[in-house]
């Protein structure tokens, strides 16, 4: 049986998810429909490659993901069938590919007749049948022809030197915990095992990793690497967004001593 997932910015008010999994289940019978994400933020494909970056390692191999995030509707714009590591990937090409890959995919197939087609609503006039076709069985070059590369973003990254690492705030999850686009091994490289402080806001600084975010009492802030390895700012039983006034994109400067 077929495993598909969605990813969107659709939320769950409207009928547009459930609009998108009946066209999947008459177009494959039996197909299994998981939801990765449908509360995006409006048009932040950085927002959704981050989500799906560390959600689909964890399904099979051979998983078909799809993905309606600001799909444009202004000017047509080309849908694509991408094999990356093991996995296949169904969106509109805006850029959130880019975002999600780290290196160059097995391989890339513009959908037949995707750019000339100008959709609302791209996800049910384009990419369900295109979807349904996969999980069927049949296979992505009946469907596409061969495309060189993907329409390319990047995340904006700031320059750093021996002392000093700059990170961006990539995304706030539910708990409005700040998650930074270092990794712990990137930092434990730079760290080399130095002292650091960790300022935001100029005049606030945290001086320590924490393991869990019980290491520190309730309401106080903390930082450490979570479950995707990602360097995090929180509080304990608080939302760091809204209490240390942080958003995405915002910097967080790195000092070691």
């Amino acid at each position: 049986m077929a495993i598909v997932t969605l990813t969107s910015d659709l939320g769950v008010k409207d009928h547009y998810v459930a609009v998108i999994k009946g066209k999947l289940m008459t177009g494959a019978p039996g197909v299994q429909v998981v939801d990765i994400s449908h509360e995006v933020a409006p048009f932040n494909i950085q927002e959704a490659a981050f989500i799906l970056r560390n959600a689909y390692t964890h399904f099979p191999a051979g998983t078909i993901h799809m993905v309606s995030v600001h799909a444009e509707n202004k000017s047509p714009v080309k849908g694509v069938i991408i094999q990356y590591n093991g996995h296949v990937f169904v969106g509109m090409d805006n850029g959130l590919f880019s975002l999600l890959f780290d290196d160059e995919p097995e391989f890339i197939f513009e959908i037949d007749g995707s750019a000339q087609v100008t959709s609302t609503f791209p996800a049910k006039d384009i990419l369900s049948a295109v979807v349904s076709a996969l999980a069927s069985g049949q296979a992505p070059a009946t469907l596409g022809t061969p495309l060189g590369a993907l329409s390319s973003r990047t995340y904006l990254r700031p320059p750093d030197n021996d002392f000093l690492m700059r990170a961006n705030i990539v995304y706030i999850d539910r708990f409005g915990n700040l998650v930074t686009n270092v990794s712990k091994e990137r930092f434990e490289q730079k760290r080399a095992g130095r002292t650091f402080v960790i300022n935001y806001k100029r005049t606030e600084e945290i001086r320590a990793i924490s393991a869990t975010y019980n290491d520190v009492s309730e309401g106080e802030r903390l930082c450490l690497f979570n479950a995707s390895g990602n360097l995090e700012i929180a509080i304990n039983k608080g939302s760091a967004s809204q209490l240390l006034g942080l958003h995405i994109d915002d910097i967080i400067q790195i000092e070691f001593q």
